[in-house]
């Protein structure tokens, strides 16, 4: 689909967004018009004036054992994917789920084209809950657009090691945090009648071994710190459901743990929700059924036929395969789902592209902004550099993977605001193999060009005439979906190969790299030299030639996309010191330019954790020269999580950007060009080392003999800096605008009942309209909680002010503030004392500070 034009002006995401028509946050009653089956509507079940609960009683008994448990796992093959079927006897639907946190991805055989939104650890950078609930709206009406009913997601996993492959599917390191944004993002989904799935419950902290780790976490710390956003997204967001982990949590597997299932979540919390398996994470039918699951992903290896048998068998009661039935069946009529059809609808794309652009701005955070070289001057000349300037950065790789209904780079966006630019691409752009693609230097396609030759066929058997022929620089393609920027292309169902010659710039040996998801080939010389299979979500296999400068050789990829997530990056590793000719030509754009700006990125995934925190390829070196050559460099980066940045005293400007989804490119124009203040703040400490994180050591990460030891205890991100003393390389929090603000007379009422409000004056003593996020930390009791680092967030609000604006902020407290758990007691308590009250933007920026008595 061409690039859409897309709504940039506030009011208009405003009206969008609350224009939205929907059924109200779920309760007991359904709120959609009926569409039932002929036959039904004599059924009192599908009386859509019933509560859920009492049309659930009327159904149960009516079902045969058969039909009971066919409703506790998914189908998954060519024809079915994440679904039961209807029974059209009793008018039951098939639930659908289907998987998005960051959009709406695969669902079934074929993954839809959605509006791609920004990742949403760069949702949680907005610390704006109105936001995190407009980015909700948006999953649940795609959701509900592609015919589908259950979304798997949010995920809120907290960020505990920052090598974890999907730290940028979470909202960060802080769980009061996390509870707030995952709140809104229940609400906004379930507020368009699709049942909302928080997961991975609970402690899933990292890809290595993600199948069989087992989690070894103190009660405290289990409460504190992993437990307390689900908590939040149940009693607050009333979510309908929760995804259960892979991993195992002190010796039980998540999706089998009693305690935390049955015990936690469904008894204490009250959840009357369904718990739903991640994919393939039930290992044993009885144990799975007790323990609190009722729903299996992807098929049913434990549940449907085998649950029925173990019924009939005497190993699990009736009674408990009804409870896991009526929890279905309740969720299902209280949003509506019995009484309207399931049938697709063209998505909004205006609207949602709006809120996905909106986010993107929101999220972006400056962490430094040396002599006011940002915001940009328009007229003055820039240079965009980097593979990532004029290629969107959609999002990370694995199941979280969309299909974009278009995207927009960032070289366009600038070009089209009147900006004198210059590009240069730096070095090859950065996907989930172990180098960078293959240089365009060093091939050429058939006719003689930079690159190789590309025919995309409508077929995945490459046969009967391309679809498109045309020249592509290099073979790196997104998991999100279609071939990038090819108009109209199918997103599934499709073939490419790429043929042309290989040229070497010097003599020596040179690995080449072919990493993919689905399957590909690789041939030199006409001989096959690798042929991938290509696991889920990507697997590098590598061969070392010897290639002699000069040489062409004649060099052809083949890959195909059947169905569903695909990516591929064919790569390189070339000897030892051969210097970059595409480094050195980025530099002289620099040069000659007032400005010059690198777009720099990782590719975070799903399987696999990161190798080490820094960024890869040659990207330091890049970024290097071109500041060498320009005083005046900024560096955006696009990444899933913290990096190490040994050019930071080098550069004029740092901005996180995250992974913005396919408003990449205006999101990052209207930024740089001060169209839009950088609001973000970060969610996530970003430390100077490695050697410097609460995790950093073997027995913690990844774990030895199968066991991960969560031994920091409560010192997670900011608190484990706070308690060591260690200064991060930008603090949690943080985040800068272009104008300047100054925070003033901060009040904590002295009675207990309104200590949970605090007041604090905020003014923009700057030039320019901007966003400040208020943030407030309590200190834990005098002497009462040694374990406790020295402060933790405790509330938080956004609020923009015009130049010379003052405005009194009141700050909503968690209800948990000065409360901890104790594991004697097995309950909250909140020990009498003297607390400390901080106000500030970052949890080491700090300037006022009360003592209060509870």
């Amino acid at each position: 689909m061409a690039r859409h034009p897309v709504l940039h002006a506030i009011g208009t995401f405003l009206l969008l967004t609350s224009a939205v028509t929907a059924p109200a946050q779920a309760g007991d009653r359904a709120t959609a018009s009926s569409a039932a089956a002929p036959g039904c509507p004599g059924e009192p079940w599908m009386d859509r004036r019933l509560p859920a609960a009492q049309r659930t009683a009327q159904l149960l008994p009516r079902m045969t054992l058969d039909e009971k448990a066919s409703m506790t796992a998914s189908l998954y093959d060519d024809r079915y994917a994440r679904e039961t079927l209807p029974i059209d006897r009793l008018c039951i639907p098939a639930l659908r789920l289907n998987n998005g946190p960051a959009g709406v991805g695969s669902g079934g055989p074929v993954q839809p084209q959605t509006t791609a939104l920004p990742a949403p650890l760069g949702l949680a950078a907005t610390f704006d809950g109105a936001m995190a609930r407009a980015y909700g709206e948006v999953l649940g009406r795609e959701t509900r657009d592609t015919g589908r009913n259950l979304m798997e997601g949010p995920a809120v996993d907290i960020a505990r090691v920052p090598l974890n492959g999907r730290t940028f599917e979470g909202y960060g390191e802080d769980p009061y945090l996390s509870g707030r944004i995952v709140t809104g993002a229940v609400k906004g989904i379930q507020a368009q009648g699709v049942i909302a799935e928080p997961k991975h419950y609970v402690a899933n902290s990292q890809e290595t071994d993600r199948n069989t780790i087992d989690e070894r976490i103190d009660e405290r710390t289990l409460r504190q710190i992993y437990l307390r956003p689900y908590e939040m997204s149940v009693k607050q967001g009333r979510t309908g459901a929760i995804m259960c982990a892979k991993n195992l949590v002190n010796g039980a597997h998540a999706c089998e743990h009693k305690d935390l299932l049955q015990g936690v979540l469904k008894d204490e919390w009250g959840f009357d929700g369904l718990v739903v398996s991640d994919f393939n994470s039930c290992y044993d039918t009885v144990r799975c059924a007790e323990g609190g699951l009722d729903f299996e992903l992807p098929v049913g290896k434990y549940f449907g036929a085998k649950l029925k048998a173990a019924v009939e068998a005497g190993q699990v009661s009736a009674a408990n395969l009804d409870d896991h039935v009526r929890r279905i069946l309740t969720t299902m009529f209280r949003f509506g789902i019995f009484d309207r059809p399931q049938e697709t609808r063209p998505i909004d794309v205006e609207r949602d592209g709006a809120v996905a652009r909106r986010v993107a701005e929101d999220a972006t955070v400056l962490l430094k902004n040396d002599d006011r070289v940002l915001p940009l001057r328009k007229g003055r000349s820039v240079a965009l550099i980097g593979p990532s300037s004029r290629t969107a950065v959609i999002g990370g790789g694995g199941s979280v993977g969309v299909a974009p209904i278009y995207q927009v780079n960032a070289l366009d966006a600038v070009k089209r605001r009147g900006m004198r630019v210059t590009h240069a691409q730096g070095m090859p752009p950065v996907e989930l193999g172990p180098q960078p693609a293959i240089p365009t230097y060093a091939l050429r396609s058939e006719d003689g060009r930079p690159g190789l030759t590309a025919r995309y066929y409508k077929n995945p058997t490459w046969t009967g005439e391309p679809a498109l022929t045309r020249v592509d620089p290099w073979i790196a393609i997104d998991p999100s979906g279609g071939p990038p920027h090819v108009p109209g292309f199918p997103p599934d169902g499709w073939s490419i190969r790429w043929t042309g010659t290989l040229t070497a710039p010097a003599d020596g040996d040179y690995t080449l790299h072919l990493t993919n998801y689905r399957s590909a080939s690789l041939y030199l010389d006409g001989a096959k030299l690798i042929e991938n299979a290509g696991s889920f979500p990507s697997a590098t296999k590598s061969v070392t030639v010897r290639l002699t400068a000069g040489q062409r050789h004649t060099f052809q990829v083949d890959w195909t996309k059947p169905g569903g997530q695909a990516m591929i990056s064919v790569a390189w590793t070339p000897p030892p010191g051969l210097a970059d000719p595409q480094i050195a030509e980025a530099a002289r754009a620099a040069r000659a330019a007032d400005t010059a700006v690198v777009f720099a990125a990782n590719k975070d995934t799903e399987g696999r954790d990161r190798p080490g925190l820094g960024l890869p390829g040659h990207q330091d070196e890049l970024i290097e020269a071109v500041a060498r050559a320009n005083p005046r460099t900024v560096v955006v980066l696009n990444t899933g999580g913290p990096v190490l940045m040994p050019w930071a005293g080098k550069v004029a400007a740092i901005v996180q950007a995250w992974y913005p989804g396919q408003e990449h490119g205006n999101a990052a124009a209207s930024v740089l060009l001060g169209e839009r203040d950088p609001s973000g703040r970060l969610p996530i400490t970003f430390p100077r080392s490695l050697a410097d994180t609460p995790a950093n050591t073997p027995e913690q990460y990844p774990g030895v003999n199968g066991v991960a030891l969560f031994s920091e205890g409560l010192r997670v991100g900011y608190r484990h800096f706070d308690a060591k003393g260690i200064e991060p390389l930008f603090p949690f929090g943080h985040g800068l605008s272009y104008t300047t603000f100054r925070l003033s007379r901060l009040k904590v009422p002295s009675d207990r009942v309104s200590m949970d409000q605090v007041s604090v004056d905020v003014a923009n003593t700057g030039h320019r309209r901007g966003s400040q996020v208020v943030q407030i930390y309590v200190g834990g009791a005098d002497g009462h909680d040694a374990a406790a680092p020295p402060r933790r967030l405790a509330g938080f609000a956004k609020i923009s002010l015009a130049p010379g604006e003052r405005r009194r902020v009141t700050v909503e407290l968690d209800e948990r503030a000065f409360a901890h758990w104790d594991v004697d007691a097995h309950a909250w308590i909140v020990p009498s004392g003297t607390y400390t009250v901080s106000a500030g933007t970052s949890s080491r920026n700090l300037p006022l500070t009360v003592k209060v008595h509870r």
